[in-house]
């Protein structure tokens, strides 16, 4: 399913009051859409797409008064009709900050991309930890981003990450399922495995002193 500017528009407007509408994204699960200049409204293209959108607002209200970093933060959801089903969909807040290609993030000064693994290690060492958006009952199990690579972070002014984005992928699973991409040296969209491997480092240590304390 393709959504025109005309029909984001009319969803939309079931929840907030609509002066501009601009298509920003379009993948295999979603569409985005810019509302107003200042909101991010995201549509599923299938059920299993509304399916994974439901679990997404889930979690961005449970990481909301959590997550130092910026996420998207569900300002209004819905449903809305499409034939004879009824599809998920929320609006955030639009985060600031930029988008870094592989190019750009491996030119970054040796303490820029040292301060940027320390935050990425600790951003996913504290959603591995978190135990109160979905019951885990198994100790090697943990709540996953799904889809962590550098297409879903944002960077401010100075390159540091500011933000991640979409966890429409957020799932219960093995902890290091969400490193695939970080320490993927044969991708030309990702950050390289030498960045990949300072991050994991880094997520071990947090382990290994939590075992101490």
């Amino acid at each position: 399913m393709k959504y025109s500017i005309e029909q984001a528009r009319d969803i939309a407007s079931k929840l907030v009051r609509v002066r501009s509408v601009e298509l920003i994204g379009r993948g295999n699960h979603s569409e985005a859409f810019c509302l107003n200049d200042e909101m991010i409204m995201k549509l599923p293209k299938h059920r299993k797409a509304s399916d994974c959108l439901k679990t997404e607002i889930q979690v961005l209200r449970g990481l909301e008064q959590k997550e130092p970093l910026g996420i998207p933060n569900v300002l209004f959801s819905g449903t809305f009709s499409a034939g004879r089903e009824e599809f998920a969909y929320f609006v955030s807040k639009r985060l600031k900050g930029k988008k870094l290609s592989k190019a750009e993030f491996i030119e970054l000064d040796k303490e820029t991309l040292f301060q940027n693994a320390e935050i990425i290690a600790k951003f996913l060492y504290r959603l591995h930890n978190e135990k109160d958006i979905f019951p885990i009952r198994r100790k090697d199990l943990a709540l996953l981003h799904g889809d962590f690579s550098l297409n879903h972070i944002l960077f401010n002014d100075e390159n540091a990450v500011c933000g991640i984005l979409d966890f429409a992928d957020c799932r219960v699973g093995k902890p290091k399922s969400d490193f695939i991409y970080l320490l993927d040296d044969e991708d030309d969209e990702e950050f390289g495995s030498s960045f990949g491997e300072m991050v994991l480092g880094m997520y071990e240590s947090y382990e290994a002193s939590d075992k101490r304390a």
